[in-house]
């Protein structure tokens, strides 16, 4: 009645505050629990009063609330369509025991299926598979998508379709046209942001024909993608549009992910989605201008991450076996075989690090200090040296002047490994030697054969006999005393070589 209804808000209003006292919320609980006790399912449907029962689930304990889940599970699927009543069967799921929450399942199951179908259920079921349930059950809920004949084996079977093949092969075709309408309805519905979904759809890309993904890649499907890289289903869904789709699809697919680069580079899943888009796609023009650009514009935060870094190691070095695990090669390799793409490869890989490469070093110059107070952001700039397709001269200069302005660092790891990789490259090892004996003092090169690591570099500057002064070098540090340098395996090998000249 009125009386009650008034009670019951006014207690919501003291209730909800988050400064309260906790002997007071506890009686306010209590008096709660006594004024909604027997009625939950006459005040469910009401927007304002169904905020009251979310309350009393935050605030109560699992015992206390139990006559909620209790009133409520008969009405669990009618309440999780309702546009209101979602969120407390969500609120339900996450404060309840887990021994209600199997309740809470056993209400739902039977009817997954047609929930997961509707545009506000499907956030309790997804919430549900996402965060709470077990093993079993989530076997238990997308059998129900396998059609009625195969959700009478569930306990015999797995959430992935690989088992349905291995134990039922005869079912394949059966159950993967079954998953293709679900998936056009899904798509349709717009309903590909939810992880259920994304599993469902994803069973059917993995086993289902090249021809058919290719015509699920619709306007409707890519304009859903940029909303699930970020997941690893939806990456491999991403990755299998990007594939298996004409050239004309990929287009509208690079142009949704405009604006959403950034991120894309930072997250686990994303970025193996935009390196499956350098594998595949030929026109390498619209990968400059709307991605590689768009990376170059935001460098700074994307090398500053673990995951940005691997984006842009793959765009050096891709298919690297030092950079990236056999994991990572076997899943982008899938993509090799499609149909779609006529060029060549290494044409498409040097085409695209051709249009990075002077970005990338522009970049590293600017930061050589910064990256080389980081182990693996020296590494980067190690693969930049070793794999990029331009001028490296501004680079050097940069790594030189670093050396000028600070002699200290040639005996730092970081700077060490650098000077190693840089001298030891054929390809470079000449032009950033010259760049060392031009802008650095003779005396303070000679200096540096005081330190370990530092003799090491002096002694690749010599070893080289095209260097630049490297005669003045050699009669330099002959006529100092480096026998009286400090003891290092450095010195010795230098001295060794001076003795040997």
């Amino acid at each position: 009645n009125l009386k009650t209804i008034t009670k019951i808000k006014a207690l919501w209003e003291k209730g909800r505050v988050n400064d309260i006292a906790p002997e007071k919320r506890s009686e306010i609980v209590k008096e709660l629990k006594e004024c909604m006790e027997g009625k939950v399912e006459s005040l469910m449907f009401k927007h304002d009063l169904a905020r009251v029962v979310q309350l009393l689930l935050r605030l109560a304990k699992s015992e206390e609330s139990s006559f909620i889940v209790k009133e409520l599970l008969p009405h669990v699927c009618e309440l999780s369509k309702a546009k209101y009543g979602k969120f407390t069967v969500n609120c339900m799921l996450k404060n309840t025991s887990p021994k209600q929450r199997k309740l809470i399942f056993k209400s739902l199951s039977g009817q997954i299926k047609k929930l997961t179908l509707h545009a506000e259920a499907v956030t309790v079921v997804d919430t549900f598979y996402n965060d709470y349930a077990t093993s079993k059950e989530r076997t238990e809920m997308i059998t129900e998508f396998y059609g009625k004949e195969l959700y009478l084996y569930r306990d015999l079977l797995s959430e992935h379709f690989t088992k349905v093949i291995e134990l039922y092969p005869e079912k394949k075709d059966k159950v993967l046209e079954e998953l293709l309408n679900h998936t056009q309805v899904f798509i349709e519905k717009g309903l590909t942001g939810h992880i259920i979904v994304q599993h469902l759809m994803l069973q059917y890309f993995l086993h289902g024909s090249e021809d058919t993904i290719q015509e699920l890649v619709t306007e409707k499907l890519v304009e859903q993608l940029v909303k699930i890289v970020h997941t690893k289903e939806g990456s491999k869904i991403a990755m299998r549009c990007l594939w298996y789709s004409k050239a004309k699809e990929r287009k509208l697919i690079i142009r949704t992910f405009k604006g959403h680069i950034k991120d894309m580079c930072m997250n686990e899943n994303s970025y193996l989605v935009l390196c499956a888009l350098f594998d595949c796609v030929d026109d390498t023009v619209l990968i400059k201008k709307s991605i590689l650009s768009e990376i170059m514009e935001n460098l700074d935060f994307i090398t500053m991450s673990q995951i940005g870094r691997l984006l842009i190691n793959y765009i050096l070095a891709p298919r690297s076996t030092k950079l990236f695990p056999p994991s990572i090669i076997e899943a982008l390799a899938v993509g090799d075989t499609n149909k779609v793409s006529k060029k060549d490869p290494e044409a498409r890989r040097q085409e695209v690090l051709t249009y990075a490469s002077p970005g990338i070093i522009d970049n590293f110059k600017d930061n050589v200090e910064s990256m080389l107070m980081e182990n693996t952001r020296t590494l980067l700039l190690n693969n930049a040296i070793n794999h990029a397709n331009c001028d490296l001269a501004v680079l050097f200069t940069a790594i030189v002047d670093l050396l000028e302005s600070d002699p200290s660092i040639v005996e730092s790891t970081t700077m060490h490994i650098l000077m190693r990789n840089v001298q030891g490259n054929k390809d470079h090892q000449l032009q950033f030697n010259n760049t060392v004996v031009s802008k650095i003092p003779m005396d303070d090169i000679i200096n540096w054969a005081g330190t370990n690591r530092g003799a090491f570099s002096v002694l690749r500057l010599v070893e080289l006999k095209d260097t630049d002064k490297r005669d003045e070098l050699v009669s330099q540090l002959k006529q100092k005393d480096v026998n009286s340098f400090q003891q290092s395996a450095g010195r010795d090998k230098l001295l060794e070589f001076l003795n040997s000249s």
